[in-house]
């Protein structure tokens, strides 16, 4: 009699779904595959958008032997070329090439989905040109419409010396940390936060007051709160708080927030807080990664 023939183990699927404060990053080290392997089998491209009640399938960690958790999916647009888009990432193109079996670096086409391996989080050097926001982004429908107030004269205190305005991709970074904290306040069933530009001039102050002295903190070189910032830009706070962390990007230093244990997570409770209404976000480019300062409001009436 010949033996029974065994076949190969197959693992059981998984599904995975999606709940408050899960982002792709975080279900990528929980099952110990690269974001890229969630979002090339679940048909996501190269978003890193998840919902709330969303189900996705996730591949086996023994298809991605050595694969980073920071590997994502970028699908090439318009004129794009791989040494480009190596560029844009900070990998070789030869990295590129290996990863996704391309016999010839010139024959990528339009909509091609390819995984870029990283080690870290990377926002592209070199995006796809986009108009560029110059303004706070709209109120969402139905909240109160915020007028920015000018930074008001200062008091006896000193006030660090005033900074240009950041070059536009950091503005455009202000504008992505507060699109993803409303993100996951919609994920909670909370409102949105309405941008305001007054919050986001002290915030930006304090960022360009800790680059200057080479280290972050809620305190300012002059010993000032946050509180204090806010009343001497002549925005009067019922209630306050501030983020900060540094970090390599926006989705970075939301996932280190909102990462926090209860009963230890005062930046996960600020960003779910039901009493603030309003935030401004200062972005500053120190020697390694950038210092994000999102400050929360709501102001007296």
């Amino acid at each position: 009699m010949l033996p029974t023939e065994i076949p190969p183990h197959q693992p059981e699927p998984v599904v995975h779904t999606v709940l408050p404060g899960d982002t792709l990053l975080g279900l990528a080290m929980k099952y110990r595959v690269p974001m890229a392997a969630i979002q090339l089998r679940n048909n996501m491209g190269d978003s890193e958008v998840i919902r709330v009640g969303d189900v996705l399938d996730i591949p086996d960690s023994t298809d991605w032997k050595n694969a980073s958790p920071f590997w994502r999916v970028h699908v090439v647009k318009a004129g794009e070329t791989l040494s480009g888009i190596a560029r844009a990432y900070n990998v070789t193109t030869e990295e590129l090439r290996a990863v996704n079996n391309l016999a010839d670096a010139d024959l990528i086409g339009l909509g091609q989905e390819l995984v870029v391996p990283l080690d870290a989080p990377v926002i592209p050097a070199s995006p796809t040109p986009a108009s560029v926001r110059t303004t706070a982004p709209p109120a969402a429908a139905g909240a109160p419409t915020v007028t920015a107030t000018p930074l008001a004269p200062t008091g006896t205190v000193a006030t660090p010396a005033a900074t240009p305005t950041p070059p536009s991709a950091l503005t455009e970074w202000a504008y992505e940390v507060a699109r993803l904290i409303n993100q996951v306040r919609a994920q909670h069933g909370l409102p949105p936060l309405v941008y305001n530009e007054t919050l986001a001039q002290v915030a930006q102050a304090h960022a360009s007051d800790c680059l200057q002295r080479g280290w972050g903190s809620h305190t300012g070189s002059d010993g000032s709160t946050v509180k204090m910032r806010m009343l001497r830009a002549g925005y009067d706070p019922l209630y306050w708080s501030e983020c900060w962390a540094h970090t390599v990007s926006p989705q970075s230093a939301l996932e280190m927030w909102m990462n926090e244990t209860p009963p230890n997570d005062p930046h996960r409770r600020t960003i779910l807080s039901p009493v603030l209404t309003e935030i401004g976000v200062g972005v500053v480019k120190p020697d390694w990664g950038y210092y994000f300062f999102a400050d929360f409001g709501t102001p007296r009436r």
